[in-house]
């Protein structure tokens, strides 16, 4: 069967359209960061591994990431929270501008009395840095002073893993609840694997930040598993208190 120019336009029209990611039309600035960890050990380097974003709180401006991060990509001889003698740089940048990276001074909450094999310090799932330069134009976000309300539209931006290029994308959740450290949400708009988007900021319909992906979790009143990225109480009583463990 032969066809035409037109029936060979369709075709190629629609396979792209079917095969083209799902992401939401809401728009926001230039929010979302990859993580750049450069090791002692170089064997060990990630060249890009997961997201972060800016935090702006009391007029100063930090890096913020998920702490997971740590038990995927940590030399095994790393046990405390602490990156002396391992990590030597941590520098962010948007995928879409490798070249305007921002990078980070001292991670703030260092804890050498905190294992990294014990759970429990994942509870509160982030990793804050003091900033040594920033040669980006990214927007450090605001961190929402008021309560969710169930049903409210909430938004995480950054990139997957598999994704190699282009602007951040944008995912839509609606809010549930909040269960301890977790916010509950309920996916509408999603990517099909959501690996890489740890450390991702999750943000309000004004841009405000409301959280961190971190992972999911079962809600036990109806044992479902859901989305739940890390609220930010913890941290930022932390940076209000001067950054002390």
């Amino acid at each position: 069967m032969r066809l035409t120019y037109s029936a060979i336009f369709i075709l190629v029209f629609l396979y792209s359209c079917s095969s083209q990611e799902k992401v939401s039309q809401k728009e926001f600035s230039a929010i979302s960061l990859i993580n750049r960890i450069d090791f002692f050990d170089p064997k060990l380097n990630q060249p890009r591994f997961c997201t972060a974003f800016l935090l702006q709180y009391n007029n100063d401006t930090f890096a913020v990431t998920a702490k997971h991060l740590l038990k995927i990509i940590k030399p095994p001889q790393m046990k405390a929270l602490s990156f002396d003698g391992f990590i030597k740089n941590w520098v962010l940048f948007p995928l879409d501008k490798k070249d305007d990276t921002i990078i980070t001074s001292k991670l703030l909450n260092q804890n050498t009395a905190a294992s990294l094999d014990d759970k429990a310090i994942y509870d509160n799932d982030w990793l804050v840095f003091s900033i040594q330069s920033n040669h980006s134009t990214v927007k450090p976000l605001q961190a929402r002073t008021t309560p969710l309300v169930p049903g409210e539209k909430l938004y995480v931006i950054g990139w997957t893993r598999k994704m190699e290029t282009g602007k951040q994308r944008v995912y839509e959740f609606e809010y549930y609840k909040t269960i301890g450290h977790r916010i509950l949400l309920k996916e509408i708009i999603v990517p099909e694997q959501f690996g890489g988007l740890s450390g991702a900021p999750v943000v309000d319909e004004q841009g405000a930040v409301v959280g961190i992906v971190s992972n999911s979790t079962t809600d036990p009143d109806t044992g479902k598993k859901f989305f739940s990225p890390c609220v930010l109480d913890e941290l930022l009583a932390f940076l209000q208190k001067g950054q002390t463990p």
